[in-house]
Parts: structure tokens; C-alpha cells; sequence
């Protein structure tokens, strides 16, 4: 919104009492007819109703103009700017993929048939809530396969579903013979996305003037680039990164690493723009596993029930991408005030793996590994 200061010298709002004097002042220096301006008169009602009219009116401009700017718009009215200058929110999408399932021996195997719509899903987390993700065609699994790759597509939209490896176990059929489901490593082939928020497409639409530059420029690059689908952050390297005339576009997706699917889509949209003599490398932003291990300390009385999850919620959460967290980072004081903030009878948190801040390049993505969870009581 508008700086309060800034409003007040536009549309200032005055007190009604003394609102009401003035209006009275000039209403008695016209010689108006009517004298009795007393409260509870017929005409003081009459005008103070008119009075607050004005009174909520100037109330309703100066939230109004906030809206007519970019810079202070929200919702529905940046939309609505936003196509003023030829831009438009990114929709929220859909997570695709591949689940394996895994069978320890053929002998007496017999061929499996996965069809479409099968029902994938995860554990239920600790608000009793789980990921499902559905079959996209029927796969034949032959009676000497060990393994084989299933597409799937995430029940709903959203960055939710971008689940680290491990975390789809759970078939909603029984699957004959199989004994192990799992989401691999780089499981991935789409990005799931949310709708793009009201600061980052703030950002693009202020951004449009790069777009006007004859020539492409980094900010150029970086807007158009990010205005595709499943890109969280892009950043472009314009200081010859691999000699004269070359630029590297990074992209980090909403999954952190980008996946080959949506690097070919920003390079689609960087070459619509590129420079006659620029040679432009489009490549992912590199994830790196973070293993985290802490000790949380309780008070001796407290009860320790539910306390493990609820930790692991928390440092599940401080970890999801997003474009709020500096990715290349890990802030131990950050981690542990948002575990005292969720779980207020915590004592203390000590970190043993990392023991130190963990600050990486900036093209670099901290990801969660595994996580190990001991919790004690004060001595």
C-alpha cells in the first residue's frame, strides 16, 4: 500500500468534529436559512450522515489509489495491470513423473498390467494428510522384469507434489508380486508449480521495460525467461562466463534442479530474444543434499509424544523451495527459532550435523537429506 504520508497529503481524512465546525463556519458566513445546528436537530442529523458520507468516501479513494499502481496493487487489480503491459500471472501446474516398482525375484512371476489411473500415494504426514498421484497410461510389467518405470501425474497442482526420492511407497490396488515402491532420485519430468506470487509477478511486470532494450540485456533474459512455467529463479551470467560474446542462463526450478523438459522451454524462450553474436548455455542450478541431525532438549516433566514429527515437519518446511529462502543457505539461529516458534516447550536445539552455518555458491541449491531427530530431557 501507499505510505500513509503520501495519502495524507493526497486525500488527507479529517476528523468529523472537526469537520463538522468547519462546514458550519461557512455555512453561517453564506447566511444560510438554517440556524439550529444543534445535535439532535433534523438538519445536524442530515448533515453529519452527509459529513461521514465524505468522510468514508476519501477513506475509499485512498485505498483505491494504491490500487492503480503496480507498485501497490494486489490480487485481481495487478492481474488487471499486468495485462497493461502484455503480461499475464503463471499459472499453477501440475507435478509429473515416474514411479518404480520393484519385484525381488521372477520365479513364478507372471506379467503385471499397471492400469491407467492407478493410485499412487505417500505416508500420511503429521496433520494426517497424503500426496496422491495417478497413473497416466497403462504400463505392462513382463513376468522377467525386475523393475519398471510408471508416468505419473500429481492428483493436484502445486510444488507440493515435487517430493524428494523415497517418499511414494503406497499403491491404492494390490500390485501381484511386487515388493517395493519408491520414487527414484531425478524422478521428476515436469515441475509442479503453484500460482505465481503477487511479489515475483510484481517483479516481471516492472521488469517489462528491460524487454524494450534493442539489444538483449541481462534483465531481458532474466524476464522472459522466468515468465516460463515451473521456473522459480533465473539468473544470467553476462560477464563472458566462457569467453567473448557468451552468456550461461541458470535456472532454478520449483524443484530446485530443473529438469531437461523445462531447460528446452527457457531455451525456446531465451532464443526469441537472443542477440545476433550471443552464444546463450541454458543449464540447471545444481542441488546439493543437505544431511541435517539434531538434539532437541525438552523440559523433564514435558511429554515427548508427537515431538519427533512435529520437529520434522518444521525442518521439512524451512527446507521447501521458495523464492522467501535463500537457497544456497542453511542459518542454524534461523532453523532453531523457527522450531522454538512452532513448539514452544522446547528448552534448546543443538546441531550436530552441520554444527556450522552452510553458506554455498550462489548457483547452488541446498537440498534436505536425511534427517535424524534425538530428543532428550534437561538433566
Amino acid at each position: 500500500m501507499i505510505d500513509d504520508k503520501i495519502l495524507d497529503e493526497i486525500f488527507p481524512v479529517q476528523d468529523l468534529t472537526e469537520l463538522k465546525e468547519k462546514t458550519v463556519g461557512e455555512l453561517k458566513e453564506e447566511g444560510f436559512v438554517i440556524t439550529n445546528f444543534q445535535s439532535g436537530g433534523i438538519f445536524n442529523t442530515l448533515l453529519m450522515i452527509v459529513l461521514q458520507a465524505k468522510v468514508e468516501l476519501t477513506k475509499m479513494l485512498r485505498k483505491l489509489l494504491s490500487y492503480l499502481y503496480v507498485r501497490h496493487a494486489s490480487g485481481k487489480w495487478l492481474d488487471l495491470l499486468g495485462a497493461d503491459y502484455s503480461k499475464s500471472r503463471k499459472a499453477a501446474k501440475n507435478t509429473c513423473g515416474n514411479v518404480t516398482i520393484y519385484r525381488d525375484s521372477t520365479v513364478e512371476a507372471k506379467m503385471l498390467v499397471i492400469p491407467i489411473n492407478t493410485i499412487f500415494k505417500t505416508n500420511k504426514d503429521i496433520n494426517h494428510e497424503e500426496l496422491r498421484f495417478f497413473s497416466a497410461r497403462a504400463v505392462e510389467m513382463l513376468a522377467e522384469d525386475m523393475s519398471i518405470s510408471i508416468p505419473v501425474t500429481a492428483e493436484k497442482a502445486g510444488s507440493i507434489y515435487n517430493l524428494p526420492e523415497g517418499q511414494i511407497n503406497k499403491c491404492m490396488i494390490h500390485l501381484e508380486g511386487i515388493d517395493r515402491i519408491t520414487n527414484e532420485q531425478d524422478w521428476i519430468t515436469s515441475e509442479g508449480a503453484d500460482e505465481e506470487e503477487e511479489e515475483a509477478f510484481r517483479e516481471r511486470i516492472i521488469n517489462s521495460w528491460a524487454e524494450l532494450s534493442s539489444r538483449p540485456i541481462a534483465l531481458k533474459y532474466k524476464n522472459v525467461c522466468e515468465a516460463v512455467k515451473g521456473v522459480l529463479h533465473v539468473r544470467v551470467d553476462d560477464l563472458h562466463p566462457r569467453g567473448q560474446g557468451t552468456i550461461d542462463i541458470i535456472v532454478t526450478s520449483t524443484a530446485g534442479q530443473a529438469t531437461e523438459s523445462l531447460l528446452e522451454d527457457v531455451r525456446e524462450a531465451a532464443d526469441k530474444i537472443k542477440g545476433e553474436y550471443d552464444n546463450l548455455l541454458v543449464k540447471s542450478a545444481v542441488t546439493v543434499p543437505q544431511d541435517l541431525s539434531l538434539i532437541i532438549t525438552l523440559p523433564r516433566l514435558a511429554s515427548d509424544e508427537g515431538i519427533a514429527e512435529r520437529v520434522n515437519a518444521i525442518v521439512v518446511d524451512y527446507f521447501k523451495i521458495s523464492r522467501n529462502r535463500n537457497l544456497n543457505e542453511i542459518i542454524l539461529f534461523d532453523l532453531s527459532y523457527a522450531l522454538k516458534k512452532g513448539i514452544e516447550i522446547i528448552k534448546n536445539v543443538k546441531f550436530t550435523v552441520p554444527t556450522d552455518d552452510v553458506v554455498l555458491d550462489k548457483d547452488q541449491v541446498i537440498l534436505l537429506g536425511r534427517v535424524e531427530i534425538t530428543v532428550e530431557r534437561e538433566e
